[in-house]
């Protein structure tokens, strides 16, 4: 765990990672908080701002104010893929009162007409969790998408009392993980559970994603030199592996009182709906998964691609044979057709709206790594 002592500790959490590194069991844990109130779903609201500049562009208008602050409430409620179906819901889908939520709104107005119209956008969301965590009997909030990791600095400089956790993992256990939960079969049955069109256009690859997972790494590194004391890096594994003094340092630097309770969740991972009995505890089944779903050439090229890091965070080099040396090209050959294909199609929507410059740097990467461009 890397953070330097937090100066305060009493404004909202966010829980950040690359994806399928724990911050749904993370949060699991630390919603059972009696002081806390928690985003139902992932916002991507820090990532999906300049969108949202543009749609409610106008902020001086009653109408659009409102209309922004309606769609805010149903992030904090439903997550980002539910409140963008704006047919799907009401008020007293939120159990607010036409009264509570013109109330609501009055104050949210007041708060950000103190702000130069330039910073209103971004501070908005806060207000409106400040509120919600008020009108349900709370005193903090907590909100987790681990891809907010690509954007902490905006994050942290317009929360200043804001605390995050970031969840690192083995990349060659997130890579596998990810290897799975991008097949048809699984894709299939996620949108039949959820009753959502999944993204089928980011298929896995072995390179892009270890470049992504550095994104990640470089990022929160990055916000913890420019906001000390205000990011906690945790390993997966060891928050698996020894729950108990992982959690009870999560809980000192959030200043958040810790609970025996935090340490009985009762399943695994919500995104692959794996279940376990409530009380079971923690388990660490997944800890070493990679090494049976991943072939040697992928972890070699993800071990080429990451030798620091995994050195970094105490992660150690596996040996992947002659076998795995011999199939890299193969592996190498597979992403840049993956990156061509995605170069191609992913302009001006989609992730390059959400993350522009992350995937730019990690595409630039990974097209040096191929020999593409200098």
């Amino acid at each position: 765990m890397q953070a330097n002592p937090p100066q305060t500790a009493n404004g909202p959490i966010f829980i950040v990672g690359y994806i399928h590194t724990g911050t749904s069991l993370l949060k699991s844990m630390l919603r059972r908080a009696p002081s806390l109130f928690t985003a139902a779903g992932e916002t991507h609201f820090y990532q999906d701002l300049n969108r949202y500049r543009r749609q409610f562009a106008d902020l001086d208008d009653p109408g659009v104010f409102r209309d922004f602050v309606f769609l805010l409430t149903a992030l904090a409620y439903l997550g980002t893929k539910r409140a963008n179906q704006r047919d799907d819901y009401s008020l007293a889908t939120f159990n607010l009162s036409d009264e509570q939520f013109d109330a609501l709104v009055a104050v949210v107005r007041q708060r950000a007409e103190a702000l130069p119209a330039s910073q209103r956008h971004a501070a908005l969301f806060g207000f409106v969790m400040d509120e919600l965590t008020r009108l349900n009997g709370r005193q903090r909030w907590l909100e987790k998408s681990p891809e907010h990791v690509y954007v902490l600095q905006d994050i942290l400089s317009t929360r200043p009392d804001a605390r995050v956790i970031e969840l690192v993992r083995d990349p060659r256990a997130a890579l596998a993980s990810r290897k799975h939960r991008r097949t048809d079969e699984w894709l299939d049955t996620k949108e039949a559970q959820e009753q959502l069109t999944a993204d089928r256009t980011t298929n896995y690859d072995t390179l892009i994603d270890s470049y992504m997972w550095k994104e990640s790494i470089d990022s929160a590194r990055d916000a913890r030199r420019d906001f000390p004391g205000r990011v906690l890096s945790v390993r997966y594994e060891d928050m698996v592996s020894d729950p108990e003094t992982t959690i009870h340092a999560i809980c000192r630097f959030l200043d958040l009182p810790f609970q025996p309770d935090f340490l009985e969740v009762g399943w695994i991972n919500a995104t692959s709906k794996t279940a376990r009995s409530a009380g079971d505890g923690i388990s660490k089944a997944a800890v070493n998964r990679w090494k049976e779903n991943l072939t040697p050439e992928e972890i070699f090229v993800c071990q080429m691609a990451l030798r620091s890091e995994l050195r970094e965070f105490g992660y150690d080099a596996a040996p992947t044979g002659l076998g795995g040396v011999a199939k890299a090209p193969v592996v190498l050959g597979r992403s840049a057709v993956h990156l061509a294909a995605r170069l191609g199609k992913r302009r001006p929507t989609g992730i390059d709206q959400r993350r522009s410059d992350t995937v730019g740097r990690v595409y630039r990467r990974v097209a040096r790594t191929l020999g593409v461009q200098k």
